[in-house]
Order: structure tokens, then sequence, then C-alpha cells
């Protein structure tokens, strides 16, 4: 037997998914039944619905709260069982984005309230499982128009019953319908009109830089400003890596082997690591999410960095973990990743080192050459072994280490050589391009001071800013080309430095591979002929003149 009056009173506990039949429960609580004229839920089985839309410490007061009268109502009006559905720090107004699927097939992208709780309630009132709902008030059940028209159907088709403790709600004549709606509509207009003051808080918040959110920033302290010496460390690292070509998900996935975790104790995803590399944050600005929408309907959210009336950028009010180049940089970097998803991405998965370089140069299409090893005389042999089948079963393969070696020292001499040259040019900003950014800032300053002092035409000042803004545009493009340059050869000679560190991965080594080469052809082995044993046969030794590398221009 369910022991409803001990859950009620254990603080912190969900009450979601609790069943318990009229009778026990109606003794548990002492609640009297309402004389038989009165009794408008007898015999029914009855879901009561709790919803508390802000509850981020869990403590579950607020759902008690309601839950104690909710089910007093149901009680006393003959309920034949409970059923408590509960939904807590779960709100009925903000929507998520959804993919919905019209009558004609075509998929959607829409935004919607999502509350399972409260879908699960419904279903089962259809099915027949509930015959009757209660909740305490009509802003329980519903702040959004749609919601509320879910329910009125279920009312008015499936004749099942709604009633609100607060005697608000009145689901079941076409007069408490028509009054429901407008209810909701106040409701919703309320919550719109909250969230408005709520950005517009948001928003000063931002231009003055300041950090929020419940829950701090990795690599950052308690305090949101002070950079933990540990977690920063390890972003640091990470951005070299993906610098380097590294794929963020071995990053991700070196992370969660060694225990890393989010601030919010999980393991990390692809995504959420991607997003804290994209966030303007590390570099030390304050930032927003905007949406908009691509040329396929496709809904694009992406950071922004927040700017003042005046046009100046926001810095944020805590230390930086990397400069404004290098964030660029990496930006730009794993935004390339992000164009196609899915896609293989050339040396950067398996654990050899050539894993999806090496092709075989006998077969037509050039299939990939995969690691395999046989045991001789007790060891392991390993080699670059053909996947083709085009010429039947291809038997065109070469020792791995070898292949490997050359092909290391080959792309080490490049890097060398170019390295060598870049010492001559400069890779980074010029100082004129520094300088005139800098006086673009400080003329959209005084611009709009002027302009605010009503100085300044609004006409010409908009012209003026409009030239002005277009040039430092442009300029900031060809800053953070200069600068990932500089950024992207510093991280490669890094990988170089440290090639045969333990702490260097395979995926840093296989990505420095990749930014030099498309492919690495092995031409097979022709037989010749053997004077001494008089018959045509396949050399052994290693011929560096059949491993072809093709070069990336």
């Amino acid at each position: 037997m369910t022991d409803l009056a001990a859950l009620l009173a254990t603080p912190g506990r969900s009450l979601d998914g609790v069943t318990v039949s009229g009778d026990e429960a109606r003794a548990q609580l002492n609640v009297q039944l309402y004389p038989p004229g009165v009794r408008t839920l007898e015999g029914l089985h009855v879901a009561i619905y709790l919803r508390i839309s802000d509850d981020r410490q869990e403590e579950y007061r607020g759902v008690r709260r309601q839950a104690l009268d909710t089910i007093a109502h149901a009680l006393a009006r003959g309920a034949a069982s409970v059923t408590i559905y509960e939904e807590n720090d779960t709100s009925a107004f903000k929507k998520k984005r959804v993919t919905v699927t019209d009558t004609t097939g075509n998929s959607y992208v829409a935004y919607r309230v999502i509350r399972p709780r409260w879908q699960a309630m419904l279903s089962d009132l259809r099915a027949g499982a509930q015959k009757a709902a209660t909740v305490y008030d009509i802003d329980r059940l519903a702040r959004d128009p749609r919601d509320l028209e879910d329910a009125i159907e279920v009312a008015e088709f499936y004749r099942r019953r709604f009633e609100g403790t607060t005697g608000s709600l009145d689901l079941n004549t076409d007069n408490g319908r028509t009054m429901a709606r407008v209810m909701v509509a106040m409701a919703n207009k309320s919550s719109a009109d909250t969230a408005r003051r709520v950005k517009r808080m948001h928003r000063e918040l931002a231009e003055e830089g300041r950090p929020v959110g419940s829950n701090r920033p990795f690599g950052w302290k308690a305090d949101k400003r002070t950079l933990d010496p540990a977690e920063s460390e390890e972003i640091r690292e990470a951005i070299d890596k993906v610098l380097a070509g590294v794929n963020p998900m071995a990053i991700v996935a070196d992370w969660n082997k060694r225990g890393l975790r989010t601030t919010r104790g999980n393991p990390w995803r692809r995504s959420v690591f991607i997003g804290m590399l994209r966030n303007p944050r590390i570099a030390g600005y304050r930032s927003t999410m905007v949406h908009g929408s691509r040329e396929d309907g496709e809904v694009a959210v992406r950071y922004q960095i927040v700017t003042k009336a005046d046009g100046t950028e926001v810095k944020g009010q805590w230390t930086p973990l990397v400069d404004r180049a290098v964030w660029e940089s990496l930006v730009d970097k794993i935004g390339r990743h992000a164009q196609t998803p899915g896609s293989s991405e050339r040396g950067r998965h398996g654990k050899y080192l050539l894993s999806g370089l090496v092709r075989c140069g006998r077969c037509p299409s050039h299939p990939r050459m995969a690691g395999t090893h046989t045991l001789q005389k007790g060891k392991d042999f390993w080699r670059y072994g053909c996947e083709g089948t085009e010429e039947g079963a291809c038997s065109n393969t070469r020792h791995m280490g070898r292949v490997d070696d050359f092909i290391r020292d080959m792309v080490f001499g490049v890097h060398d050589k170019r390295a060598t040259e870049a010492q001559s040019v400069p890779v980074g900003p010029s100082p004129e391009v520094e300088q005139r950014l800098a006086d673009i800032q400080e003329l959209l300053s005084d611009l709009y001071g002027q302009w605010k002092a009503k100085a300044l035409p609004t006409q010409e000042y908009f012209a003026m800013r409009k030239d002005l803004s277009e040039e430092r545009d442009k300029l900031v493009a060809a800053k953070a080309a200069a600068e990932q340059r500089e950024v992207s050869a510093n991280a490669s000679a890094s990988v170089r430095d440290r090639w045969d560190a333990p702490e260097t991965t395979m995926g840093e080594r296989q990505a420095f591979l990749a930014s030099y080469l498309q492919a690495v052809i092995i031409m097979p082995i022709e037989p010749e002929w053997d004077e001494k044993r008089g018959k045509m046969v396949k050399r052994k030794t290693f011929n560096e003149g059949l491993i072809e590398p093709v070069w990336i221009d």
C-alpha cells in the first residue's frame, strides 16, 4: 500500500507516477467526502497534474503545495483513485525547437512548448486510463493556447472532466471553454511581458560585460571571472590540437576517458565541446545567441559578440583564456568542420599514422589501404594492404613502418623548408591595419557622441557610420586571416617539434600530415626477372620510388 501521507511529508522528493486508491488516500489524509450532490468526480480515476516553472534546486516545495490542495480536492469529490503527473522546473510558456511532420509528409522546424508528462496525461485521458484531470489553477494547466486547445479537445470529444481547485477551470461547458481561452491568453501575455523585461535586463547586463548564468563556465572558477588553472589549461591544449587539425571527437573521447566532466557533472558531447570553443567568452568578449535561417530553411544558431549603441564590442568582466587571434582562427577551423557533418576527415580517423591517406596504385579507383598484420617468426609484421576488389584479390601491400617513416621525413622536409621561407615574410597583421582599426573605432565613438548631442544630422551620421563600419569589417577580416596564418603556423610547428613526445597523440600526428597531403599512392611491386633463379620474382627491398605523395597545393 502506498503511504501517500508519508510521501507528501517527505521534502525534496518527486511524486511523479504515484498512484493510490481513493479510499486509501482519504483514510491516510483524513479527507471527508462531500455530500453526494457535489461529488463531481464520483468513481472516476483522476489524473493530478502538478507543475511549477522554476525550481532549479529541485526542492519540490511548489509542486508539493499544489499536491496537498489538488489531491484533497479530488478525494473530497469522490475520486476512485489518483495518479500524479508531475513536472517540476518546467515552463508552460518557453518554446523549444522541434521537427514536425505535416499531413503531406513534409518535415519542418517549429517551436513548441515541451511538457512530456503533460502529453502523457493527455494520452492516458484519451485512452481511458484516466477519466478526469485536476489541477491547482488554469495557469498550471496551460499558458500556451495550443496546449489549451489540446485539453479542450480531450474534454469535448473524449468527454473527460477537467477541474481546478481554485474554481477557475471549467472545460466541460461552452462558456467555461470560452473563459478558459480568455484566461490563457491573459496568462500568455503576462509571461510574454515578463520575458520582455527579463530580456531587457539581460541586455543591460550584457552591455556591462557581467557574467550571468546559474552554472559556472568550464575553465573558470565559481565567481565566473577567475580562471580555473587545471580546466583552463585543458582548454588551451584542446585548442592547440584543434588548430593542428585534430578531430574534436578525439579530444572529447580523451576528456571522457580521463574523467573530465562538464560543470553540470555530465560527460562531454561534441556539440557541447564545440559550443564552448565557439563562444567568444574564451577570448574575453560578452556574447549572445542569435537565430537565423539558412537557404535550406533550417534554423541556424550562432554566437555574436555584444556591441554597445556606438558599435564598440563589449569585453567581459573576466580573465580571457586565449587572445582574439587564436579564437578567430579556432572559429574558422571548427566552422569548416561543421559545414559537412558526418563527413570523413582525411588522416584523422583510424589507429595507424596514414589511415585514410594511403591508397592503392594498382586498382583503377585507388581504394584505401588498411592496416593489417601477420605473425612472422613470432613477431607482429604490420603492413598496409589494399581493400579493393576491382582486380580480384589485390595483393598490393607494403611494410607499414617503412612507409610511415618515409612519408613523415618527406613532410618534415617540406614543413621545414616552408617555415624557413616564412621567416622572411610577416604573417601577422601589419601595424598600419592595427592603427587604422583604432582610428575607425575612435571616429565611430566621436560620431555617436555628436549624433546624441544633436550636433550631427541623423542622415549624415548613419551614412558615415555605414562607410566606416564596412571599412572596419574588411580590415577585421584581413586581420583575422593574417592572424590565422600565424596561429596555424605556430600550431603546426608545435606538433613538428614534439612529434616523438609521449603526450603527442596519434590524432595530432595524423592531422599534421593531412595538412600537407591529399593522399599517398602506393604503387604495386612489379615482378622482375631473376637471372640466378631463372624466373620472375618480386623484390623485397623497400623501393621509395613506388611511394607517391599527393601534396596539397
